[in-house]
């Protein structure tokens, strides 16, 4: 499988739930918990792709108000007035960027994230973006070790779109831990794409919509090494009246491969706002 070179990863943390991860009974046949391990990180990074669908929206955990961000661009310049910075970079720390009661968990997030506009000046505003993640990592301290977990996230993000959608391509590159067990090198190239169901603005906050996923994700973790193809045979629908931490309240994502002896995928099942999506390992072709 092929494997990059991290960029001086720390050691970790990730938005989403604590809930879920603290290495119960395995809900397939794989060994190590592989089923859940594997659902929950694609949860964090459909969840994190839906995030970075605007930029204030990367600055606090999923689902919370980022009417103030926890951090400011080092160069607050945007000449077309669009929210997209001409060029900055975000130093954030925790505190001020710690977050309590997240998923009954407290999210510390530290790192650097990079912003530039690839079209500034008048006549240019747009929703696009270059974006640049380095050691940006999200910590979760639940009520005991079994409900802590953390991912580092490496890589860059490039966002396109309109008023009639967006389009996000993710090339990241992951560290993310599981209590009592080793951690998982991640790779993941994927294409998120949004369809709103009103058409966008500028400046405001994403309408309810659509979210397919495309792509791939190789994953390491002790012996195990899985080069996964993500879809989305049935899109995410996001729910935007929704105010608690999980507002997706439709929506189906496989990781198909080869998983040691078996093929198949990890399914991951959205239901209702707010509930948990349920994860499982389905034997077998889609």
């Amino acid at each position: 499988m092929r494997r990059r070179t991290h960029i001086a990863l720390l050691v970790l943390a990730s938005l989403a739930a604590a809930c879920g991860d603290s290495g119960g009974p395995d809900s397939g046949p794989l060994p190590n918990d592989a089923t859940d391990a594997v659902g929950l990180t694609i949860r964090d990074e459909v969840e994190a792709s839906l995030d970075a669908l605007t930029v204030p929206t990367q600055l606090a955990p999923y689902g919370v108000d980022v009417a103030q961000p926890c951090a400011a661009p080092a160069d607050p310049e945007d000449t077309d007035g669009d929210g997209v910075p001409t060029s900055a970079e975000y130093i954030i720390t925790a505190p001020p960027c710690r977050f309590e009661d997240i998923r009954n968990s407290t999210l510390d997030m530290v790192g650097r994230l990079q912003i530039a506009d690839p079209e500034p000046g008048a006549g240019g505003a747009g929703f696009d973006y270059n974006g640049t993640l380095v050691n940006l990592r999200s910590s979760f301290r639940g009520k005991d070790a079994d409900h802590s977990y953390s991912v580092t996230r490496n890589g860059t993000r490039v966002l396109t779109g309109s008023t009639a959608g967006l389009e996000l391509a993710t090339d990241l590159q992951l560290l993310r831990t599981f209590p009592g067990l080793s951690d998982a090198a991640v790779d993941v190239q994927w294409t998120v794409s949004f369809d709103p169901d009103t058409p966008l603005q500028i400046n405001h906050a994403l309408p309810p919509g659509a979210l397919a996923v495309a792509g791939t994700m190789d994953w390491l973790r002790g012996t195990e090494s899985f080069a996964l193809t993500v879809s989305a045979p049935e899109p995410l629908h996001f729910d935007a009246t929704c105010d608690a931490a999980q507002r997706f309240d439709s929506g189906e994502v496989h990781a198909a491969g080869t998983f040691g002896d078996l093929t198949g995928y990890v399914r991951v099942r959205w239901g209702d706002c707010g509930d948990e999506p349920t994860i499982d390992f389905v034997e077998g072709g889609e």
